[in-house]
């Protein structure tokens, strides 16, 4: 996976020519990747403690989704919103 993240330390790096390192070079290898059955508060609580910015969603060893900080943004707004209005 290459994130802006790996993109951002790439082009910090002193004697790194971002013009010509490859993808594979700047990607993360290792992912956290879960299947869309895993319970959202065990995802949550494992991207927080490792601080992870995604997840990647696979089933049947093919990527069907990705969830992001984003994602985890817009539910706690909406949890938020549901459990404040009542």
């Amino acid at each position: 996976m290459l994130t802006d993240r790996d993109l951002g330390l790439i082009e910090s790096m002193a004697g790194v020519d971002p013009e010509t390192t490859t993808a594979e070079e700047a990607m993360t290898s290792s992912v956290y990747s879960v299947s869309p059955e895993t319970p959202l508060d065990e995802v949550v609580a494992t991207m927080g403690a490792r601080k992870y910015g995604s997840a990647v969603v696979m089933q049947n060893a093919k990527v069907v989704g990705i969830f992001t900080t984003v994602d985890l943004c817009r539910a706690f707004a909406e949890l938020l919103q549901t459990r404040l209005s009542h």
